[in-house]
């Protein structure tokens, strides 16, 4: 599928695995999304939010992997995971 990716301190648009929803997860498909302030933020600070996470005990976001960005949208879902139920 195609997302725009936060890879190596610039966010590209690239290719990933479509990915398979698990317990209590749906998969959807984005109708639309937005990149805020917080994502170009964090494209210019990811280091120091790691850090700053790490400092007040939160999980921080993995810099050695591609990160999606992006999370005011709008979506369908699409499928459904195992132990998730179908409220529709």
């Amino acid at each position: 599928m195609r997302a725009a990716i936060f890879r190596n301190g610039e966010i590209v648009v690239g290719q990933m695995v479509e990915p398979k929803p698990g317990p209590g997860q749906v998969l959807v498909k984005t109708l639309a999304c937005g990149i805020c302030g917080s994502d170009l933020h964090a494209r210019q600070h990811a280091h120091r939010m790691v850090e700053m996470a790490r400092k007040v005990g939160r999980k921080p976001m993995d810099l050695t992997r591609d990160v999606v960005f992006g999370h005011e949208f709008c979506c369908e879902i699409v499928d459904y995971g195992p132990s998730t139920r179908n409220q529709s």
